[in-house]
């Protein structure tokens, strides 16, 4: 919709571009003239070869040339034209701030689903891990090693890692279908999505540089100079127009046939001039009409500076989010590191007989909930930079993906 838009005012200022051009005209007549007045005994009489009166009833041919320009195009219909330009390149802005935040929306929402598609594989296993100990303090219950108390909690948690599980099948499911509204694919597979890839490694722009640079701040700079072509051409509008036209005509007329009226059809006159028209009075039509076009500039002055402020704000945000996240992320990572390692020394007592099947449980439970911890705020900063690489620079965000985003032909 937003490139119709781009073709339509186009269109527009083609067509004001088209009135700084002079027009010329080619018109010709043929027709029988019948005299009504037979007052008059003298010949046909002719102004600017229409008959005004005589008696002689004729065929009569005719064919003019006539061309004006308008000088006052210079300082009206070219501000016209300038408005509708501007009005085309703000279009062209605004189909990009319209990609960008598709781009925007598509980049979380697919985040969201791998995300949740992490978390569905380690609640898998958690909710696996929490079965088997069930299992095992029913059977340690039954034979008066456990409490009543301490089984039913672990029975509590199998539940709540079933629910869970229920839950995010439940959210992969709606992920789908708002994905699928960008996609057109309905019903598609969690298990095609593949995870974003984390830099680790990120450049943060310069807020005001990566504002001045972006779509949405673009597009109000040309609302703006449109509107200031605009305020002038209303302003132009007060002057007077001057124009100059010529005319040039051939005319003949016979009473015996049409054929000898257009066979003998030569030159008859010529006229050149020039036309001054001075605007008196229109009520102040134009005059309010400059007076609310200044207004509207200043109002669009503020839109531009909160625009400005706006992506200023967002690019702050950005920034210390993935700062924050990234200090948990290394949090995470230090914790799963000494998982690890417990892991690797848990495994070669269990070995020797030193750490229980129950002790093993617990230790695998914890250590994957540290692990989905991890990948989770692995794939949310991958998220980020993702949003911050967009917000630096739409067009070579973009150009890694083989397109270019103009929104022009």
């Amino acid at each position: 919709m937003r490139t119709e838009d781009i073709r339509i005012a186009e269109a527009q200022y083609k067509s004001s571009y088209a009135g700084l051009l002079p027009s010329i005209h080619l018109s010709g007549r043929a027709e029988r003239y019948e005299n009504l007045d037979s007052r008059s005994a003298s010949g046909i009489d002719t102004i600017g070869n229409e008959v005004v009166g005589g008696n002689s009833t004729a065929w009569r041919s005719s064919v003019s040339v006539n061309g004006q320009y308008y000088f006052s195009n210079w300082y009206k219909t070219r501000y016209e034209t300038g408005y509708y330009n501007s009005m085309k390149e703000a279009g062209i802005y605004q189909c990009q701030a319209e990609g960008k935040k598709i781009i925007r929306e598509v980049t979380e929402l697919y985040g969201s689903m791998i995300e949740a598609q992490i978390k569905l594989h380690y609640s898998t296993r958690i909710a696996g891990c929490l079965h088997s100990l069930l299992k095992i303090k029913k059977e340690a219950h039954a034979l008066g090693q456990y409490s009543f108390e301490d089984m039913l909690k672990a029975e509590a948690e199998a539940v709540s890692a079933d629910r869970e599980i229920a839950s995010l099948h439940t959210d992969i499911s709606e992920l789908i279908h708002r994905m699928s509204v960008y996609t057109g694919i309905a019903n598609a597979d969690i298990r095609n999505f593949s995870p974003i890839e984390m830099k680790g490694e990120l450049f943060f722009p310069d807020e005001k540089e990566a504002a001045v640079v972006a779509p949405e701040y673009k597009m109000r700079l040309r609302e703006m100079e449109a509107l200031q072509s605009k305020t002038i051409a209303a302003r132009n509008a007060l002057l007077p127009d001057v124009s100059i036209y010529g005319r040039y005509d051939l005319f003949n007329s016979s009473p015996d046939s049409l054929d000898a009226s257009i066979r003998d059809t030569r030159p008859s006159s010529y006229s050149v001039g020039i036309v001054v028209s001075v605007p008196l009075f229109d009520g102040g039509a134009k005059y309010w009409e400059w007076r609310k076009n200044q207004h509207e500039a200043e109002r669009l002055q503020e839109t531009i500076r909160g625009t400005f402020e706006d992506l200023n704000r967002e690019i702050k945000t950005l920034r210390d989010g993935y700062i924050t996240l990234s200090k948990t992320y290394h949090h995470y990572k230090k914790i799963n590191e000494g998982y690890e390692r417990m892991t690797a020394i848990a495994l070669k007592a269990h070995e020797l007989g030193d750490r229980s099947r129950l002790d093993m449980l617990e230790l695998e439970k914890d250590a994957l909930i540290v692990e989905r911890d991890l990948k989770v705020t692995q794939q949310m900063l991958a998220v980020y930079e993702k949003r911050i690489d967009l917000e630096r620079d739409y067009s070579s965000f973009l150009k890694g993906y083989n397109g270019n985003g103009s929104c022009r032909d």
